[in-house]
């Protein structure tokens, strides 16, 4: 029996297998304000990401932000 995914999965699942997560903190160097994050999102709408749960993206964000500075060291 497959199993229906919500758009929201589905979402984030194809977001956090793309580049565009460490994207985002690379280019931020590993630190962003609210704005940022609002523009990222703004972004995410408009690459046809959403519906997607938008603190899920932000955990997402926060595992790459810990590569990209481990990687720093």
């Amino acid at each position: 029996m497959t199993v229906k995914l919500s758009p929201e999965e589905t979402n984030i699942r194809k977001l956090s297998r793309s580049s565009i997560p460490m994207n985002f903190v690379k280019k931020q160097n590993g630190s962003w304000n609210h704005q940022d994050w609002l523009n990222f999102l703004a972004y995410l709408k408009e690459k046809k990401y959403f519906p997607i749960d938008t603190d899920r993206v932000g955990l997402l964000l926060e595992e790459k932000k810990a590569k990209f500075n481990a990687g720093k060291k």
